[in-house]
């Protein structure tokens, strides 16, 4: 008979299973007082909208499909492409660490994995993907403007001309507030769905952010591209 690996001694502080217990009554009445009402299709397209293997490829087409002059490679896309590797390494690392599983009280078998460690809920990869993603489109709303009042993108100037009557400003706005909604709606569709507690999305969404301003803040796009 193959030998049983050893119990863990670990002691939990109280205050912590206290949290926990918590976390996961709020988590769960959440869950099951929405998923009677919660368009369940809609949350689906928003989970795979988010997903790493859809973002990362489509990000990557967009970078090499746009000029090379353009504000919208160093100041938006490329900072996009970075911060999804470093998201991708560093919740890996975090669910790996923690090993939090996911909720008991849904089914998870519809739920493809990125990477195995995917299997745990904490933190919650979509939700810091999405801030990521709509922070950076926050902090670089000064270049989009500048991009899309670029002739050199006379489709996105035509949009702007006919339908926005010419305000740039607004215009990226209103992308970025859009993009705002989005990534929110996402988050707490996590727990919605039952594949997250509300500590998960919590953590996830400000670990999102803090990426963000790291990504754009801290690496010199000048001499990566």
């Amino acid at each position: 008979m193959g030998r049983r690996p050893p119990k863990s001694t670990a002691v939990v502080p109280p205050l912590f299973r206290r949290i926990v217990s918590l976390d996961d009554r709020i988590s769960r009445y959440i869950h099951t007082f929405t998923s009677p009402l919660a368009p369940k299709p809609f949350l689906r397209s928003l989970e795979h909208l988010a997903d790493f293997r859809l973002f990362f490829p489509v990000t990557l087409s967009l970078f090499f499909a746009t000029p090379s002059h353009s504000p919208l490679r160093p100041h938006l896309l490329l900072p996009l492409i970075l911060c999804s590797l470093i998201d991708l390494i560093f919740i890996g690392f975090l669910k790996f660490l923690v090993r939090r599983p996911r909720p008991s009280y849904a089914i998870h078998g519809d739920y493809n994995a990125v990477v195995p460690v995917d299997k745990f809920s904490f933190p919650s990869g979509h939700s810091s993907r999405v801030c990521f993603i709509a922070s950076i489109f926050s902090i670089s709303r000064a270049r989009i403007v500048e991009a899309v009042a670029d002739p050199s993108h006379p489709r996105l100037n035509l949009f702007v001309q006919k339908w926005i009557e010419g305000d740039e400003a607004m215009t990226v706005n209103l992308l970025v507030a859009a993009v705002w909604c989005w990534a929110l709606t996402t988050v707490v569709s996590r727990v919605v769905l039952g594949r997250h507690y509300v500590l998960d999305v919590g953590f996830g969404a400000c670990f999102g952010v803090l990426e963000a301003l790291f990504t754009l803040h801290f690496l010199n796009f000048s001499v990566l591209i």
